[in-house]
């Protein structure tokens, strides 16, 4: 009686430790995709809707710029402008960047230095001294800058849809795992059920 009480135990012990050991895993797991999309979540803010503001700032900083170039433009007038966008340079650098983006934001880094040196040379002509080609030839610069800023822009769209396409994919798997755990639950408990009371008949 004694033998059989003590298997019981056994028996009830070694159920209780598999429901723990279930319950222990399918709360990792969850905990896992919890965790990536909470990754997803803060780099849609920080890599993808603050870059964009940072691009439109800097956007609208280079036709300030042009508008400067096309009135009385002084190398003083352009320094707090210069000093803006490199600001907006630096934090958009702190972002994480893709292999294309990148590649898109090293251009216009090439880009806009190449447009500083323009306009140094600009600031130090007359306003009515300065040719129609100088101005073209600042213009056409300008222009390649906001192409790679338009190239960025569109980029900030494409990996935001991606980020949350995948983000949805990681709460599809969640709500998957989720009717599977209560499943198996439910499929343990009854074994457990059984497997306390189940007594073997005696001979």
């Amino acid at each position: 009686m004694a033998k059989h009480n003590l298997l019981g135990k056994f028996r009830t012990a070694g159920s209780l430790i598999i429901v723990f050991l279930l319950i222990y895993a399918t709360n990792r797991l969850d905990k896992h995709h919890f965790e990536n999309v909470q990754h997803i979540m803060n780099s849609v803010y920080e890599d993808r809707i603050v870059a964009q503001h940072y691009i439109y700032q800097l956007s609208s900083l280079y036709h300030q710029k042009y508008e400067e170039i096309l009135g009385s433009v002084t190398a003083e007038s352009l320094k707090d402008i210069n000093r803006q966008i490199d600001e907006y340079i630096g934090r958009f650098s702190t972002t994480t960047l893709t292999t294309k983006e990148a590649q898109v934001f090293r251009l216009l880094r090439e880009k806009d230095e190449e447009l500083k040196d323009l306009e140094a040379q600009l600031a130090a002509i007359s306003d009515t001294g300065r040719s129609k080609d100088e101005t073209g030839q600042y213009k056409q610069k300008l222009d390649m800058v906001l192409r790679s800023l338009d190239g960025l822009s569109e980029i900030q769209l494409n990996e935001g849809g991606r980020l949350r396409k995948e983000a949805q994919e990681s709460l599809d798997r969640t709500k998957l795992f989720s009717k599977l755990e209560l499943i198996m639950l439910v499929f343990i408990g009854i074994i457990v059920q059984v497997i306390i009371f189940y007594t073997p008949r005696r001979e």
